[in-house]
């Protein structure tokens, strides 16, 4: 009988002031930007954000102008979600559903790559992202990820394939409608914290980043999550965790 799997896709790479991220480290960042495929056994598919846009092959101001000032990128064509989907036998056409953590640019950057799926998002993530102000300021843009898809907006908890196996589980405060999800692997449960956890010891410290929509509720969510992981024996996998990526390996491979 096959199992839900879950395959960690590299789509590359942004660096960055640590200060800038986290509110008073000291130093520089390299941060990796994952896609996450799970892969129902009923043969269903959903991806878990998609990773940059083709454009930032030329550098964050290509399309991010206000971005760039921040972020430096690492990116490849060979780095897009398509082509990291590709490299497992993965049509991206096949996709069935996006899952979105939130819609910040290097959460979001390539969904024009996966056309045929339902996108799955919070309902204040969606309006939040959709705000003139926020994306004046760049903090969203829509042409990232308004294109046309089928979109189901949710608010709160959300069974993905309907039968408790994956679990969108809103993790509020980095911005206004961000969620993780929770996977019922055969070895044990995941949850995939997005933004709301960047690394380990950023959850260790409860240490929040110098800008986001709410703080107070940031650090509920954080709570929530080490409350998965402490009470409940949830692996998190979080955001953009360098030294835990290094150890899921080079290659993606499946977490069953």
């Amino acid at each position: 009988m096959k199992s839900l799997r879950l395959v960690p896709l590299e789509c590359g790479w942004l660096s960055t002031s640590a200060s800038s991220v986290v509110a008073g480290l000291e130093g520089q960042v390299e941060l990796p930007i994952p896609s996450w495929l799970v892969i129902h056994p009923s043969g269903q598919s959903a991806l878990f954000d998609t990773g940059l846009h083709h454009d930032l092959v030329d550098g964050v101001a290509a399309r991010y102008p206000l971005m760039a000032r921040q972020f430096e990128s690492q990116f490849h064509l060979e780095d897009r979600v398509s082509n990291r989907l590709e490299e497992i036998q993965i049509d991206p056409l096949s996709v069935d559903q996006i899952i979105f953590s939130h819609l910040h640019f290097d959460h979001c950057g390539g969904t024009a790559l996966i056309p045929n799926a339902r996108i799955v998002v919070q309902r204040a993530e969606w309006d939040s992202a959709h705000h003139p102000k926020l994306i004046e300021h760049e903090v969203y843009n829509p042409a990232d990820f308004d294109l046309g898809h089928d979109v189901l907006k949710i608010d709160g908890n959300h069974d993905v394939f309907g039968d408790g196996s994956v679990t969108c589980i809103p993790t509020p405060g980095h911005t206004a409608g961000h969620q993780s999800l929770r996977v019922n692997l055969a070895s044990g449960p995941v949850v995939l914290t997005g933004d709301c956890v960047y690394w380990e010891e950023v959850l260790e410290g409860m240490l929040l980043p110098p800008f986001g929509f709410d703080h107070d509720l940031q650090l509920a969510s954080m709570g929530e999550l080490k409350r998965l992981r402490d009470d409940d024996g949830c692996r998190l996998l979080y955001g953009h965790d360098a030294a835990q990526w290094a150890s899921l390996g080079n290659s993606p491979s499946a977490i069953t």
